[in-house]
């Protein structure tokens, strides 16, 4: 253990935000990881110390960290449902790295939680009903076939009846996708806004 006064290396350094960065997805964590050892490379063994003193502390260093991936995270558009959850996780992370009252930030998650359950579930109540349109649409046309020789008519309403349901059924999961990047993205933004609040008020504290 490090006695007080003693000073902090590299290796200690780098152990320790590693620690306070292992709650990243495991791309952010690399990439924080390579930018901290590159750091220090370039300020060679002989500013090792004067680097650890502009860095400040570890959790100091891995707060900032984790503050300005989700700044930049909230910066771009969401490509896909996996980045877009990982980039989440890492706003949620720099809400709890900023100084905020427990029970305000609890209560806020909470809050904002509720929120995003309810728009959450309408979601997948629409990707439900599009998942059902499109099973629903070959099954009626094969159950059309099985009239075919029976009845003109009713063979054809199934057919018809079969691609009107797969066509509303695909532009319902199109839309469905669009709107959980839209929500991750505006959820992303919300969160980033503040960060920067608080970090602003921390500032001007």
């Amino acid at each position: 253990m490090r006695q007080k006064g003693e000073t902090m290396n590299k290796q200690e350094y780098m152990k320790q935000l590693k620690h306070c960065l292992r709650r990243l997805p495991k791309e952010d964590f690399e990439r924080a990881v390579e930018y901290y050892e590159e750091y220090f490379a370039e300020a060679g063994m002989e500013n090792e110390a004067k680097a650890i003193e502009d860095l400040g502390s570890p959790k100091e260093a891995a707060d900032q960290i984790v503050r300005d991936m989700a700044l930049d995270y909230s910066k771009k558009p969401v490509k896909d449902v996996r980045s877009g959850m990982n980039a989440i996780w890492v706003a949620l992370l720099a809400l709890f790295a900023l100084p905020i009252a427990l029970p305000l930030l609890f209560t806020g998650i909470i809050l904002a939680g509720c929120v995003l359950i309810v728009v959450w579930s309408l979601l997948l109540s629409l990707l439900l009903m599009a998942a059902c349109g499109v099973i629903a649409g070959p099954v009626t046309i094969v159950a059309g076939f099985t009239v075919l020789f029976k009845s003109v008519p009713v063979f054809l309403c199934c057919v018809g009846m079969g691609l009107l349901a797969m066509g509303i059924g695909a532009a319902l999961m199109y839309a469905s996708c669009l709107l959980c990047r839209r929500l991750m993205g505006w959820t992303l933004r919300w969160i980033a806004g503040m960060v920067q609040g608080r970090k602003a008020g921390h500032k001007n504290a």
